[in-house]
C-alpha cells in the first residue's frame, strides 16, 4: 500500500494517482460472497467505517486483527503517531513498489510521515476483506478518492503480530503489478501533485516558475542578448565580476581586484542578494522534523539562481500542520495541548489547532539566524546601503540623470541585467507567500488577530507590510514580529 499512489501516477499521469503510498483501509460494504470469508463481526462494519469502538472490536477479534484495525484507522485519519505505535521497535516493512524493505520502528515513522504528507485527505484505502489466521492478518483493499474508486489500485498486505504484545511486528504490502518501481521519485510526483489538489494556489508558483524559466534561462526575443545555451563569454564575465563586489565589500575597501561595474546594476544585483536573503527569517518553516527538510538549501541557492529556487520549495513546501481536536474521552482525563495562547483555528468546540513551534525544536541556524532581531535591520541596511551606492557611487558615471540613461542602455542589451530585474519584481510578488504560516508557528491566526497577546493593529500592519511592502517591508516584519513561544516559559507561567 505505501507506493500504490506513486505507481499509479507513472502508470496513468492523472493527479488522482497517489494510491502507491500506505493508508490503512476504511471497510467496504462486503458482498454475500466476501462476508462468508470475512470475520463474524464484520457486519458490524457496514456503513460505519472504522468506527467501531476498540472495546466492542477486541470482544470478537484476536489481538492481530485488532491491532491491524487501529493502524488502518489511524492511516486513514492520517494520525501517525497513533499508526506507528501499532508497530514493534524491531519491525520491519516492506511493499514491493520499493527496492528495500522499511526496517525498525524509526524508519517506518519517517517514511509514514513523509507519505501523509504526500497524500490529500481524500485519499483512502478501502477494505474490501479481511482474514484472521491468529497472529497473521491479511487484507484485500482498494483505493478511493473522495468516495470514487482510483484505477489500478488494489492489493493484498499481511502483517504479522507478536501474540503476545499485540503489536504488528512485519507488513508486507503486493499492490497491483506496475512496469515501474516509482518508490521515492514516485512519491515526490505525488506529493507536488497532491499539494497542487489541496491547495490550487500552489500551481500559481509553479506556472510563474515554469514561465520564468522558459523566459530568463531559455528564450530569445523576450529578454535582451543571448540564451543561456548559448555559454556567452560576456554573460560569464559579468557574473565573476558582480560577485567579486559581493556586497559592495571589495570596492568600498578599494581592494585591488575588484572590477569597476556600472553602479547602478552593482545596486541591483546586492539588493536582490540581501533580498534572498531576508527569506531567511523563515528558516523555521525548514526546523528539523519538517517534510520538507532544511531551508537552509534553498536560502544557499536563492544567493545563485533566486527565483529558479525559490518557487519550487513556496510550491513543494508543506502547509504548518493542524492538530486534531482533543477527544471528549481526552479532555475528561486532563489532557492539555501544546499550543501556545492564541494557536487555536477556533474558539473551542471540538474545532483544530495549529501545532506549535517552540524555539527549542529550531536547529543551530533557524535559531541564531532566521529568529534573530537584527536580520531584517542589518538586511534592510545592504539594501538601502545599494540604492545608494547606485545613485552616488563611482563618481565616474555622473549625476543621476546620466546614470539612469546609461543603466537603461546598459538593461536594454544585457541578459543578465534584465533578469534581475525579473526577479526584484518576483521577489515583490511573492515574499509575503510564508508570512501567514509563519505566525500560526507563534501561536498567531492571521485570520483573527485579536487572539494574540500583542497589539491587534500592529499585527495587522506588520503582516500588510510584509505581504505588500516590497523588501523593506518583510525586513520590518522579521524586526518586529512576535517571538516563537518557549516551552521553558510557558513551564513558568503553569508553575
Amino acid at each position: 500500500m505505501i507506493s500504490r499512489l506513486s505507481s499509479l501516477l507513472v502508470l496513468t499521469g492523472t493527479l488522482a494517482m497517489g494510491s502507491a503510498l500506505h493508508t490503512p483501509p476504511r471497510l467496504a460494504k462486503p458482498s454475500k460472497k466476501s462476508q462468508l470469508r470475512a470475520l463474524p463481526d464484520f457486519s458490524a462494519f457496514l456503513g460505519k467505517p472504522n468506527s467501531l469502538p476498540a472495546k466492542d472490536a477486541t470482544k470478537s477479534e484476536g489481538k492481530a486483527s485488532s491491532a491491524v484495525r487501529r493502524y488502518f484507522d489511524a492511516w486513514n485519519r492520517r494520525d501517525m503517531t497513533l499508526a506507528v505505535k501499532q508497530f514493534a521497535d524491531e519491525c520491519a516493512y516492506e511493499d514491493t513498489q520499493y527496492a528495500g524493505a522499511f526496517e525498525g520502528k524509526e524508519a517506518l515513522e519517517a517514511h509514514l510521515f513523509k507519505v501523509a504528507d504526500a497524500l490529500p485527505p481524500t485519499f483512502e484505502f478501502v477494505i474490501d476483506d479481511l482474514a484472521d489466521g491468529g497472529d497473521v492478518v491479511g487484507v484485500q483493499w482498494h483505493v478511493e478518492s473522495g468516495g470514487a474508486p482510483l484505477p489500478f489500485t488494489r492489493g493484498c498486505s499481511m502483517y504479522r503480530v507478536d501474540p503476545l504484545t499485540g503489536l504488528i511486528t512485519s507488513g508486507f504490502d503486493v499492490p497491483e503489478p506496475a512496469p515501474l518501481k516509482p518508490g521515492g521519485a514516485g512519491l515526490a510526483l505525488l506529493s507536488a501533485a497532491s499539494k497542487v489538489l489541496d491547495e490550487p494556489v500552489r500551481g500559481v508558483a509553479w506556472v510563474t516558475w515554469l514561465a520564468y524559466c522558459a523566459i530568463v534561462f531559455f528564450s530569445n526575443g523576450i529578454l535582451p542578448g543571448p540564451d543561456a545555451t548559448q555559454l556567452d563569454p560576456a554573460t560569464w564575465k559579468e557574473v565573476i565580476d558582480l560577485s567579486l563586489n559581493f556586497w559592495l565589500v571589495a570596492p568600498l575597501l578599494h581592494l585591488p581586484f575588484s572590477p569597476v561595474v556600472h553602479p547602478g546594476l552593482e545596486a541591483i544585483f546586492n539588493l536582490l542578494l540581501a533580498w534572498a536573503a531576508a527569506f531567511s527569517g523563515f528558516a523555521s518553516d525548514g526546523r528539523p522534523g519538517r517534510p520538507q527538510g532544511s531551508m537552509l538549501p534553498t536560502l544557499a541557492g536563492m544567493q545563485l539562481l533566486t527565483n529558479a529556487v525559490l518557487l519550487p520549495y513556496l510550491a513543494l513546501r508543506s502547509s504548518e500542520p493542524r492538530a486534531p481536536p482533543l477527544t471528549a474521552s481526552a479532555s475528561s482525563d486532563g489532557a492539555s495541548s501544546d499550543a501556545p495562547p492564541g494557536a487555536s483555528g477556533g474558539s473551542g468546540g471540538g474545532e483544530e489547532e495549529w501545532v506549535p513551534c517552540f524555539v527549542e525544536d529550531l536547529g543551530p541556524f533557524e535559531r541564531a539566524v532566521g529568529e534573530s532581531r537584527l536580520l531584517g535591520p542589518a538586511l534592510g541596511g545592504v539594501g538601502l546601503g545599494s540604492v545608494a551606492w547606485g545613485a552616488f557611487g563611482r563618481p565616474e558615471f555622473g549625476d543621476l540623470a546620466a546614470r539612469r540613461a546609461s543603466l537603461q542602455d546598459l538593461l536594454g542589451g544585457d541578459r543578465l541585467g534584465a533578469s534581475f530585474v525579473v526577479d526584484l519584481v518576483l521577489f515583490a510578488i511573492f515574499q509575503g507567500w510564508l508570512v501567514d504560516d509563519d505566525l500560526r508557528r507563534r501561536g498567531i491566526d492571521p485570520l483573527d488577530l485579536s487572539r494574540s497577546s500583542k497589539s491587534p493593529q500592529t499585527l495587522k500592519a506588520l503582516r500588510a507590510a510584509a505581504k505588500f511592502l516590497p523588501f523593506l517591508g518583510l525586513c520590518t516584519y522579521l524586526t518586529f514580529r512576535p517571538a516563537l513561544p518557549s516551552r521553558s516559559a510557558e513551564d513558568t507561567g503553569a508553575a
